[in-house]
């Protein structure tokens, strides 16, 4: 099965300006998705870690992140499987206590048009719904302050 979900965000900045931040991973998957980034293998491909919950379960998920970018459009494809990072002890007796991680792959597309960001994310294998309605939640939550977010970087980064 493939699940399929859409977030639109209605904008006032410069697609150029939306592109850089959003092509640079560390501040799109921190502040957009419930990711952390943990190991950087070169720019363009990078593991990522979270931790989800869902109603009845709590479980791991791991993925090695490709980036593409081209001029209005940012994709990061995920290729989501359990021991791609390696964690300490703690680590390990902590995650016996969560469900199976999943094994699957994914995207998510940023595609950018005057006035507006479309991001779509794409994920086939376990637990499809649950990842996809987690990301989509936090990034939904995280629109609310979408402005405030972009107005901050910006000042941080003199763009």
């Amino acid at each position: 099965m493939f699940v399929q979900a859409k977030v639109t965000i209605s904008s006032p900045f410069e697609k150029d300006i939306i592109l850089k931040l959003f092509s640079d991973q560390k501040f799109f998957f921190a502040n957009f998705t419930p990711f952390t980034i943990i190991n950087e293998e070169s720019e363009n491909v990078f593991y990522v870690y979270g931790e989800f919950y869902s109603l009845f379960s709590a479980f791991d998920v791991e993925a090695r992140v490709r980036k593409y970018i081209s001029s209005y459009v940012i994709t990061y494809i995920l290729i989501v499987q359990p021991g791609l990072i390696q964690g300490s002890y703690d680590n390990l007796i902590d995650r016996s206590f969560k469900g199976v991680s999943p094994k699957g792959n994914g995207k998510i597309v940023i595609s950018m048009s005057q006035g507006s960001i479309e991001i779509t994310i794409d994920y086939e294998g376990d637990k499809e719904k649950a990842i996809v309605n987690f990301i989509v939640k936090r990034m939904n939550k995280q629109i609310k302050n979408f402005d405030k977010i972009i107005q901050l970087e910006r000042i941080k980064r003199h763009i």
